[in-house]
């Protein structure tokens, strides 16, 4: 089955992530994949070009609408011939239906959803717009895919509805993400801190749905009443933007860590003693898991479905409560290593058994084998055409 996969852009974020694990767990013998990106940039290109699979792009700007890309984006889908496209996000979503009536009926359309929804209007006027716009399309494609049961909820509310609406969770590579005694001495010997330290980190890029600030309004708190606390944040932008940068130098001076973004995500993990997620606004974040896959205790906001996920492994607050968040993680400092071990190792084991990722690829193969089956046989939902004309003129340059 050939698939191409369409998303915004393959800089290191936690769909563009999901995508590289669906890659690496999916038969490769049974899923010919190719990836096309609107915005043609990314650390995970060359990723994704190591796994022999072939990355091509509309070479869009950030920002850019064009009637020149669908023309691309139409040419590039005829030439490789997909059974299915599976789009990641709201502006690939959009774009593949819109590429949809110039393709073969045969061919699939599946969305993917990453996110909960909120306050749509703490989105940028651009992706409001196409939030919007997808309203409109949603009913069309041959599925929506959630990672979470809050974000399939909220984007019903809003007018996402599909008679194939389901959840796919988030995967997480558990021989990846795991505890390694001597990837935790290298990680705690870069930042020269001594064993009586107790790391406490937020792996996110910079995003006002991230909520670096109320981490930070937490860390402050904890640091003035436990003198063992050193804080780390990696993820892209955390050693550059402004709010981290000031950080450093307000009452966190000499305990926070600004790491930027890293390839070695599992090795920074493994050198924390507890994960903080302060997320406003997704449907579960990737850090979450990876966290608890590498045996650590997570601290999570009440957001999409992270509490499902973190069960009675871990703590969850409210979001932006950087009182509550402080008090948590005096809390399991206060626990020592060997009472947070003991958390860790439930977290792994509740990852491990209910969201590795081979169980999650397996999942999007039947749904990929079912669409594709209805749109080659009598079982095709015809219905999903309804605005789509079967062949439609090429759209204007």
């Amino acid at each position: 089955m050939r698939v191409v996969h369409l998303i915004t852009t393959l800089a290191i974020g936690g769909a563009e992530q999901m995508l590289v694990k669906l890659l690496r767990a999916m038969d490769r013998s049974e899923f010919r994949p190719t990836v096309v990106t609107l915005v043609n940039d990314g650390a995970l290109i060359e990723i994704i070009q190591d796994m022999g699979i072939e990355v091509r792009s509309l070479d869009l700007r950030r920002g850019e609408v064009s009637p020149r890309a669908l023309r691309r984006l139409i040419t590039i889908l005829r030439a490789t011939r997909p059974d299915l496209v599976q789009s990641w996000m709201y502006h690939a979503n959009v774009a593949a239906s819109m590429a949809r009536p110039w393709l073969p009926r045969k061919t699939g359309v599946a969305w993917n959803i990453r996110q909960s929804l909120y306050d749509i209007s703490k989105e940028r006027f651009l992706t409001q717009a196409v939030i919007r716009s997808g309203r409109v399309l949603a009913p069309h494609a041959d599925a929506l895919v959630n990672n979470s049961h809050v974000s399939r909820d909220q984007h019903a509310r809003i007018g996402y509805v599909n008679t194939r609406s389901l959840v796919i969770p988030n995967g997480f590579e558990v021989d990846s993400f795991r505890p390694d005694p001597v990837a935790r001495a290298s990680f705690r010997g870069e930042l020269a801190v001594d064993d009586g330290a107790v790391l406490v980190g937020i792996v996110a890029r910079v995003h006002p749905s991230k909520d670096h600030a109320n981490f930070f309004r937490a860390a402050e708190i904890a640091a003035a009443r436990d003198p063992r606390l050193v804080f780390v944040c990696t993820g892209r932008g955390t050693d550059t933007h402004a709010r981290c940068r000031e950080a450093m130098r307000g009452p966190l001076r000499g305990r926070l860590r600004l790491l930027g973004e890293r390839v070695d995500v599992p090795r920074v993990m493994s050198g924390l003693d507890i994960l903080v997620s302060s997320s406003n606004t997704e449907g579960c974040p990737n850090a979450v898991g990876e966290g608890m896959a590498c045996g650590l205790p997570v601290i999570g906001t009440d957001i999409g479905d992270t509490r499902d996920v973190i069960g009675d492994a871990g703590r969850i607050v409210p979001c932006g409560d950087a009182a509550r968040l402080a008090a948590e993680i005096e809390s399991l400092s206060a626990l020592g290593h060997a009472r947070r071990r003991e958390f860790g190792d439930s977290a792994r084991e509740r990852i491990r058994t209910a969201y590795s990722i081979e169980s999650v690829a397996a999942r999007y193969g039947r749904l990929y084998h079912e669409i594709v089956s209805e749109r080659r046989g009598s079982g095709e939902r015809l219905g999903s055409e309804r605005l789509l004309p079967a062949r439609a003129a090429e759209p204007a340059v």
